[in-house]
């Protein structure tokens, strides 16, 4: 069982260092886009053990297709709601066998990724006690900027709602998250590791996007957006590396449906580049797949995206960390973010909140991907522009494996319309079609600029007292 809860600084960045105080140092965090030449291209990729995806032509698999397939290749699993078998293949010439079969739409090799780049955190080594309610809700700034407080007081948490958070696992034994987690559903789509995550200190992506929808109301730690949410642990990054195949989203996103999903939060992404060319850190080309392979990628997870959402599910996803315009961007797409049927969400910041509570909540961060055709609307997701040495107050404070964490990025936007979201339908008797929680985020939302269509913010930053009283 664990028992220690301490504090933890940590920070996301691009490329050059964070800054240096005189607590700790601190290393970064973002979803997996790398810059070559000064575009974003996918991090790293590989075939774990030369898998493959077979994409059938109807979004159906027949008993006939599996036996057919099976005489080339081992079958791994499937996704029959969506037309996948994931096959490691046993005959030479696998690809040409299969291909000719009449149901086949495609072959394409299950590419990982990473979508998290690993994070190094030094301990802060005292923690905070504050003596309010919940410790430490005073620096949750994010909170004032929603207007979530009013929500809650208005009778409104998020209950007989079902979160499903596609991440890199969370911390079963928190207790802040602990009250409102369903293990029984929980599930992992990584081989080899357990949906709750290792024991000991340290920051773990999944538990802090998890504490921001739904930390309990307890008295203790911190609170999420929507606190009597039911949330679900859904692991399809490895909580090492923050790599995960496609294979694995994909049919995470089918399972979240599956099993009564109202909202699914997928605080992840990566940058393909249409081309087909991948490149490490350096920008040096490590591997080129057919263009055509990442079509048929593109279509596998629209499938498994369109399927969740016929079956109710509200969608929201990060935008990216990469500072990058995606209006005019022909040469890549940014996964799940580009995708129909999801909420694509940008960050939000103060600065210099620390120094002074009642400043501006609603900066553009520094780092996150903007667009009119990429972003539907703006929550909080902290930055660290900041020069004086408090900087680390303009995050997101979170829970993390053992404790609590500043953080900031789209990954933490993401959960914060997700609570909203679980608030929307909670007031709605518990079920809702996703098109009409869309419709209520975007009206209620506040213009920031450009009347509600701007191409930082989108229809608006969140609001969920607006959101459940208008």
């Amino acid at each position: 069982m664990k028992r220690s809860f301490l504090l933890l600084l940590t920070c996301f960045m691009f490329i050059i260092s964070c800054q240096t105080d005189s607590l700790s140092e601190f290393n970064a965090l973002e979803e997996s886009a790398i810059t070559d030449n000064g575009s974003n291209v996918a991090s790293k990729s590989s075939s774990a053990k030369n898998y493959f995806m077979v994409i059938s032509k109807k979004e159906t698999l027949s008993k006939e297709l599996e036996v057919s397939i099976s005489k080339y290749g081992k079958i791994i699993s499937t996704i029959p709601e969506i037309g996948i078998i994931i096959v490691e293949p046993l005959d030479s010439n696998f690809e040409n066998n299969v291909g000719n079969l009449s149901e086949v739409r495609s072959i394409i090799p299950d590419l990982s990724i990473n979508w998290l780049e690993p994070v190094e955190v030094n301990p802060f080594s005292n923690p905070l006690s504050i003596g309010d309610n919940e410790p430490l809700f005073q620096y949750q700034w994010g909170m004032d900027a929603i207007n979530a407080p009013e929500a809650w007081n208005s009778g409104y948490q998020g209950d007989g709602v079902k979160v499903f958070v596609l991440d890199s696992g969370i911390d079963a034994e928190h207790p802040d998250l602990a009250p409102n987690l369903n293990t029984n559903l929980s599930a992992s789509f990584v081989t080899d590791e357990d949906w709750n995550i290792q024991p000991g200190f340290y920051f773990n992506h999944g538990t802090h996007v998890a504490g921001i929808i739904a930390a309990a109301d307890n008295s203790f730690g911190v609170i999420g957006v929507a606190p009597k949410v039911e949330i679900i642990a859904v692991k399809v990054l490895s909580e090492y590396t923050g790599s995960g195949a496609f294979s694995g989203i994909n049919a995470g996103i089918v399972y979240a449906a599956n099993n009564g999903a109202d909202v699914i939060n997928m605080s992840l992404g990566a940058t393909l580049n249409k081309n087909g060319k991948f490149y490490d850190e350096e920008g040096n080309l490590i591997a080129k797949y057919p263009s055509k392979f990442i079509q048929e990628i593109v279509l596998a997870q629209q499938r498994a995206i369109d399927y969740a959402y016929k079956k109710g599910v509200t969608i929201i996803t990060s935008a990216g960390n990469s500072a990058m315009n995606g209006d005019g961007n022909s040469s890549t797409i940014i996964l799940p973010a580009d995708l129909n049927n999801v909420i694509t969400v940008s960050a939000t910041a103060p600065l210099n909140w620390a120094l002074d509570n009642s400043t501006n909540l609603d900066e553009l961060a520094s780092y996150t991907n903007f667009g009119k055709s990429l972003v539907d609307i703006s929550a909080p997701g902290g930055d660290f522009d900041s020069q004086f040495s408090i900087w680390y107050f303009d995050m997101v404070l979170s829970t993390i494996s053992e404790g609590w964490s500043w953080s900031a990025g789209t990954s933490m936007a993401s959960p914060h319309v997700a609570g909203v979201a679980a608030l929307i339908i909670g007031k709605n008797g518990g079920e809702m079609d996703p098109h009409e929680v869309e419709k209520q985020l975007f009206k209620t939302a506040d213009n920031i600029d450009a009347n509600g269509s701007s191409p930082y913010y989108g229809n608006g930053r969140v609001n969920a007292f607006r959101a459940i009283s208008e």
